[in-house]
């Protein structure tokens, strides 16, 4: 009995007359307990709260479809609470905790289904983690390799259990695959050596941590272990954005020198050339370009290396600015180092105010920025003369700038077109526009090549992966040759340097402290490249599914690259069809795969056939062209930017009338009706309300069906258009798909995501 209950029962049985408040207040002194009348009362304790769950168990590889191999597939089970216990089941019941407690990889060799739960001390049991794995039979075709990035970067460039070809075709989101369809050559992928780079891995780390050093050397330029192999370098010549000081290799203390006297790259001799003579024999297959961010002060209208532009009186001025580069080749060949490349001037029409750079119009009637000089004069009448008599092979690349100004390249080749001999390509920067451009000015100059020569990662950037895979990705499929980040390193601080980029990312951080080197994000994106891409190789034709981005190679050896990145948030299930045989696989959101194997494409004519029902990707495209306009080479062909739509990947865009892309060996079967298309387009300052037209085997052939390009209020404002009538269309046949102007104007006519035939 409680106490109140006993003295509630003693003053009962004895009849007392006690006051009730009295009581209670007798009472809660005892035993706390709350009571009416007014009082103010005490509410009992709460009850303790219920531990936290454990974290749900995490599956990998993630949940999907994949071609079985004989070994099976390996899921392994992992959990964030620390010390927690992962109990699981495969028979689709619900796992307790007297349930198989996970200690291996669980082998799986068919289709099943995995549930778990987590246990942990001071835990409850987490929620129920279901993973659904789907196996196709194993393959009898090539085995393929596989390593992966994740977004959350627990996996990088980690290898995975390999899969299998089958001899299977179909799929409901195929990345189809033709190597007998072969783009460009590829040169390599790499970075800068900037002044920066080269005094945190020769002066900090080289000193201080000599065999991490040696390590790095061969992390960076082989492929042995987890070397990426990179093969093709930037080396500024004289300071850059990222440099300990301001120097060129005829300063002179500012006066002139027009015989170059006092040429010297005594300042490279300290730690750029070691470095150049350790990659190059790491990997005999480096490439280097070298440009300048600046010429000599006394050159320039600034009389600094900061701001101006070449002087255009003494004519002079030109040659002295021609035989810099002559003298500079000529040195480094000296030093054992070839120079492949130069461009005339980094980054023409930015005109930096706190580190080395130069004012370099097109031509003479540019009227982009302050300058009596421009880059085609000084290139066509000066620069090349120089190079042939002094008997040297380096090639040109022109522009050396953003994508947003294709009129920059075109205006500087367009009247010099019978003497591109010694024009290697042109060469890019990633800091605006889209890589779609490249492709272009490929219609307008096919003899020459195109290069990403500069896109820096940014410390300041959320997710470095997700911008870097998409972009590479996307560089190849529009003729790219190369692809170089910027600084090959920095410290800490992103530095040391002089003004310039204090937010730039390096493929290597060195410690300025310790010398220790450790990598960034961008060593793994680029390695999923540089790894297994090899110099000599091609690309080849691939197309593009429902979330997922590719691009394919052969290798010199023949052997296969297929590179895959998923652009969307959620899980994506793919088929790679690779002539008669296939293979399907799961990536998770925003993860890269590379894939490589070896064996011959099977046979079939036409390599494959893209069912026209199915969801055909707009940036699939096997070529594209236009009306071809000499000097506007925006009338060329369409280009490929990112897209803010559903899923991610590349629309097409950017078009003029008459702008077209081809889809080869599109299958109708018996026939279809009707067709849709996902579309964007803003009136203003677009041109809204053209057409959309669907041929066959030409851009003038049998037209199938025609869908209006309506106004959706943006060009990344995406609407999937009704269906529309379609007549004449059954068998396979290339696809043309051309844009048509409306009255209003005949550019900027709307964008493509996709497009679908029922």
């Amino acid at each position: 009995m409680r106490v109140s209950e006993m003295l509630r029962d003693r003053f009962a049985t004895s009849r007392l007359t006690v006051p009730y408040n009295w009581f209670c207040t007798f009472t809660l002194a005892l035993v706390a307990i709350g009571c009416g009348g007014g009082t103010s009362s005490v509410a009992p304790p709460p009850p303790p709260p219920p531990p936290p769950a454990a974290a749900t168990p995490a599956f990998w590889p993630v949940p999907g479809s994949y071609s079985q191999t004989q070994a099976g597939q390996m899921v392994t089970l992992t959990d964030a609470t620390a010390a927690a216990t992962i109990y699981y089941a495969t028979d689709g019941t619900t796992p307790t905790t007297s349930s198989t407690v996970y200690a291996n990889p669980i082998t799986i060799t068919a289709t099943a289904t995995i549930k778990a739960i987590a246990t942990a001390s001071g835990f409850s049991t987490s929620a129920v983690a279901s993973g659904s794995y789907t196996l196709t039979l194993p393959g009898t075709g090539p085995t393929v390799a596989v390593v992966v990035t994740t977004d959350d970067q627990t996996r990088k460039l980690t290898a995975q259990p390999s899969v299998s070809f089958s001899t299977a075709s179909g799929g409901s989101n195929v990345v189809y695959m033709d190597e007998t369809e072969v783009y460009q050559p590829i040169e390599g992928f790499g970075a800068a050596t900037t002044d920066t780079a080269m005094y945190n891995l020769i002066e900090i780390a080289k000193a201080k941590q000599p065999a991490q050093f040696t390590q790095a050397v061969s992390d960076l330029f082989t492929r042995q272990g987890n070397g990426i192999g990179l093969s093709f370098l930037r080396n500024p010549m004289g300071a850059s954005d990222l440099a300990r000081s301001v120097y060129s290799f005829d300063d002179n203390n500012g006066t002139a020198d027009p015989t170059l006297a006092n040429f010297s790259i005594a300042h490279d001799q300290a730690d750029i050339i070691p470095f150049l003579l350790l990659a190059k024999a790491a990997n005999p297959q480096i490439k280097i370009m070298a440009n300048p961010w600046s010429p000599p002060g006394w050159m320039k209208t600034s009389n600094s290396m900061i701001g101006g532009s070449l002087l255009a009186t003494p004519t002079t001025v030109y040659d002295s600015f021609s035989n810099y580069f002559v003298q500079y080749i000529q040195a480094y060949k000296s030093a054992g180092i070839t120079i492949d490349y130069i461009s005339l001037q980094n980054e023409p029409l930015f005109v930096p105010s706190n580190y080395p750079g130069m004012c370099m119009p097109a031509t003479s009637t540019s009227t982009d920025c302050a300058s009596s000089t421009d880059q085609q004069t000084a290139l066509f009448g000066h620069v090349l003369p120089a190079l042939s008599a002094a008997n040297l092979t380096t090639k040109v690349l022109v522009y050396d700038h953003n994508w947003d100004r294709g009129d920059y390249p075109q205006n500087v080749l367009v009247a010099n077109q019978a003497n591109l001999s010694q024009i290697a390509g042109v060469a890019w920067h990633g800091y605006g526009g889209t890589p779609g451009v490249m492709t272009v000015i490929h219609n307008m100059f096919p003899t020459i090549g195109q290069y990403e020569t500069e896109h820096s990662g940014f410390v300041t950037n959320a997710d470095q992966a997700s911008i870097d895979f998409p972009e590479i990705i996307q560089n190849m499929r529009n003729w790219a040759r190369a692809f170089v980040k910027w600084s090959l390193s920095v410290d800490e601080n992103q530095g040391p340097h002089t003004g310039g980029c204090s937010t730039c990312s390096p493929i290597a951080l060195v410690n300025s402290s310790t010398g220790n080197i450790t990598y960034s994000i961008e060593y793994y994106t680029l390695g999923h490249f540089s790894k297994y891409v090899l110099p000599g190789a091609n690309r080849v034709f691939s197309s593009n599914a429902q979330g997922i981005v590719t691009a394919a190679f052969v290798n010199p050896a023949t052997d296969k690259v297929l590179v895959a990145y998923n652009t969307s948030a959620a899980t994506q299930t793919f088929e790679v069809q690779w002539g008669t045989q296939s293979f399907t696989y799961t990536l998770p959101a925003l993860a890269a795969a590379t894939f490589t194997w070896s064996g011959t494409q099977g046979a079939g004519v036409p390599a494959y056939t893209v069912s026209a029902k199915s969801q055909i990707q707009a940036s699939s495209f096997n070529s594209t062209a236009g009306l071809n306009v000499p000097a506007n080479y925006q009338t060329w062909g369409l280009e490929t930017e990112l897209t803010s739509d559903t899923n991610g990947g590349f629309d097409v865009g950017f078009a003029s009338d008459g702008n077209y892309a081809v889809y080869k060996n599109v299958d109708f079967g018996t026939g279809v009706t009707g067709v849709t298309a996902r579309l964007a387009c803003q009136q203003s300052p677009g041109n809204c309300g053209g057409t959309l037209e669907f041929h066959l085997d030409s851009n003038a052939g049998t037209l199938i069906a025609s869908v209006t390009i309506p106004s959706t209020g943006g060009f990344q404002t995406w609407q999937t258009t009704a269906p529309v009538a379609v007549s004449g269309a059954s068998g396979v046949h290339d696809l043309y798909v051309v844009f048509r102007a409306p009255a209003s104007g005949t550019t900027s006519l709307g964008n493509l995501n996709w497009f679908q035939f029922n």
